[in-house]
């Protein structure tokens, strides 16, 4: 029976490796305090690469302005699957390494993150509505989630176009280091064209709109080593800061929008990016139907 050994043992070497169960672009906070085999002591630099990376990931997780302006009436209801681009290598570094690239255990990040989502918004009276979306972060074992409110302060009277308030919040998940989330608070200019020679016949539309946004991004590092939060300058940043070495206010800053929506029937597609000067555009594309 012995005989059989060296044989078996030959054959567990040809069977393959059991797969690595880590995902590939997840965000390591732990990997900072080294780059290119070398050691980064330099507190200053990785609490700056740490607030960039904090106010990117926020970028990417907060609510986008992906709907017409126009609201959906008290009976409306609708569904639709997208996928959003954020394109984190899209940002000036000025020669120095991306925070993705710091943070991320081989330094090779991919130059951009889709996530795919599932978003439902329903209509309410008074030209209001509400709104809700579940994500994943391609490549990871992170996900976001967010949900948001919204009331159109004018619309109908054309041809002036509409406009309409949102505020809303959202939320990075999934991540043991790290927990962000970002506030919005935005509004849109939009308008709806019918498509064809029979106005109020046809059922086909386009939808433009413009959106200007302050996102509000809060973070707090939840490591369990305390001297490594230091070591990367993880503060903790959270409404207007507060008192102790690691407080720091929230991260605001302005976000530019624009998108487009064609309507079949009840059958959508949409096209919509958002783009601003201290972090990463994005862009969203997606199709629904409307009930």
């Amino acid at each position: 029976m012995n005989s059989w050994a060296p044989a078996l043992a030959a054959c567990a070497m040809l069977l393959p490796a059991p797969a690595r169960a880590e995902w590939p672009e997840d965000v390591d906070l732990t990997s900072m305090t080294e780059h290119d085999g070398a050691p980064v002591v330099d507190r200053e630099l990785l609490g700056n690469s740490f607030r960039q990376l904090v106010m990117e990931l926020g970028t990417l997780v907060s609510n986008k302005p992906i709907t017409p302006t126009e609201t959906l009436g008290i009976h409306g209801l609708e569904a639709s699957l997208g996928v959003q681009f954020a394109l984190t290598e899209a940002h000036d570094r000025l020669a120095q390494p991306s925070p993705w690239a710091r943070a991320h255990a081989t330094e090779n990040n991919a130059p951009y993150l889709m996530v795919p989502t599932l978003s439902v918004r329903k209509g309410l009276p008074l030209s209001t509505e509400i709104g809700g979306h579940v994500g994943w972060i391609g490549g990871t074992s992170t996900g976001l989630f967010g949900g948001w409110a919204r009331v159109a302060v004018l619309e109908g009277y054309k041809p002036i176009p509409d406009v309409a308030l949102k505020i809303g919040y959202a939320g990075y998940v999934g991540n043991d280091q790290l927990d962000v989330g970002a506030l919005d608070l935005g509004v849109t200019l939009g308008t709806t064209w019918a498509v064809g020679r029979l106005p109020g016949v046809n059922t086909g539309q386009i939808s433009p709109w413009l959106n200007f946004t302050t996102v509000r991004v809060s973070a707090n590092a939840t490591l369990l080593d305390e001297e490594l939060e230091q070591d990367i300058g993880a503060l903790r940043f959270a409404g207007t800061g507060g008192e102790g070495d690691n407080l720091a206010p929230a991260i605001a800053f302005p976000q530019f929008g624009a998108g487009v929506q064609f309507t079949s029937g009840n059958a959508h597609i949409r096209f919509a990016a958002t783009w601003a000067v201290a972090t990463i555009p994005t862009v969203n594309t997606g199709l629904g139907v409307t009930f």
